[in-house]
């Protein structure tokens, strides 16, 4: 009978069977992961769950010198002090011959044009505090701290650990949060601080733009990354431990390895509409559709993909990769131009 002849199968092609299904029930689940589902679709919007915690904390705006909170101040002010953040500049495998040019002069004397001197002149006055890691500059700016890496090459995750060391020795128990950056970025403080405000600092966080290989995910460091105080305790602590060696390989894969064997991995950190918030290209390589290397690279890496076009980032994007002369420019786009007749809520009603 067939029944009986079924009941016979070998024991060999019965578990042959089961691995080939499940394999390709493994395959139908990657294609549906959950990098392909909005975030809308996973988790309340992130202005409904920031007003949440505003209310949670008895604060309201924009009327903060009300009765009830007895308050003056604006709401960036208000942020400011409430979700401090420490940001800390890295060099890279290519700057390592001008280190010594860290805000040096131009030319004959006149302006310089370095990544440096525009961090300091633009977005990095809005950090609670701003690092620099490197060789000692002929020229200092006044309040920017400069740390030496005396192991390892830029770029490499020995001068990151070394760098995330020293933060955590010196700063971890003064700021609730810690940005990671290149030298060519750019950053919209208040857009990070509206970002992390509804997270608990004393948990283990880490954000940004997230790489995947075949091996490992992590944040892409063209992005800027952040992690929070609770996982910079616990990253340190593994280092005291002598978990996580550091070795020549790339900083942001190095961190996000070492991370992983923590237990902390990288978040998606898409808005409501699946657009991005830490961006790891210059801003026309995403609003232009053009092919270029590191433009497809970034397209295959991608963990959580977004839109291209107006729709790859979001209104309140935190990081973009730029050069000198794009902060400059990034800086008086965001800052400065307004156009006349339009004005934009602080909270947005999507």
């Amino acid at each position: 009978m067939v029944h009986a002849h079924i009941l016979r199968l070998p024991s060999v092609f019965i578990f042959s069977l089961s691995v080939f299904l499940g394999i390709f029930l493994a395959a139908i689940f990657h294609r549906y992961r959950v990098s392909d589902i909005l975030p809308s679709q996973l988790e309340i919007s992130h202005s409904l769950s920031y007003l949440r915690w505003l209310q949670s904390i008895n604060i309201s705006f924009p009327s903060l010198d009300d009765d009830k909170t007895k308050m003056t101040v604006s709401e960036t002010s208000f942020l400011k002090n409430k979700v401090r953040v420490l940001c800390f500049v890295m060099p890279q495998y290519k700057d390592s011959s001008s280190l010594l040019a860290y805000f040096g002069a131009g030319p004959g004397g006149g302006p310089s044009f370095d990544a440096a001197s525009a961090i300091v002149k633009t977005w990095g006055r809005r950090c609670n505090k701003l690092v620099f890691f490197g060789h000692s500059p002929r020229i200092r700016p006044p309040g920017v701290s400069v740390l030496p890496i005396r192991n390892g090459v830029a770029g490499s995750w020995n001068a990151l650990r070394e760098a995330l060391v020293q933060v955590a020795v010196s700063y971890q128990d003064s700021y609730e949060w810690f940005l990671k950056v290149d030298l060519e970025t750019y950053v919209i403080v208040e857009n990070l601080r509206y970002y992390l405000a509804i997270f608990d600092a004393a948990q283990p966080h880490y954000f940004g733009h997230v790489y995947e290989t075949w091996d490992s995910q992590y944040n892409a460091g063209e992005a800027g990354l952040v992690l929070s105080r609770g996982a910079l305790r616990k990253l340190h602590n593994s280092f005291i431990k002598g978990l996580c060696d550091g070795d020549s390989r790339s900083g942001d894969v190095g961190l996000g390895r070492c991370l992983a064997d923590i237990g902390i991995s990288p978040s998606d950190t898409r808005d409501s509409r699946g657009r991005g918030r830490f961006l790891a290209l210059d801003l026309e390589e995403h609003l232009v559709q053009k092919d270029s290397l590191w433009r497809n690279s970034y397209w295959t890496k991608s963990r959580y993909k977004t839109g291209e076009g107006p729709h790859c980032c979001s209104d309140f994007a935190v990081t973009f990769h730029a050069q000198a002369n794009t902060i400059y420019i990034l800086e008086y786009l965001v800052y400065h131009l307004k156009p006349f007749g339009i004005s934009t809520p602080l909270v947005p009603l999507h």
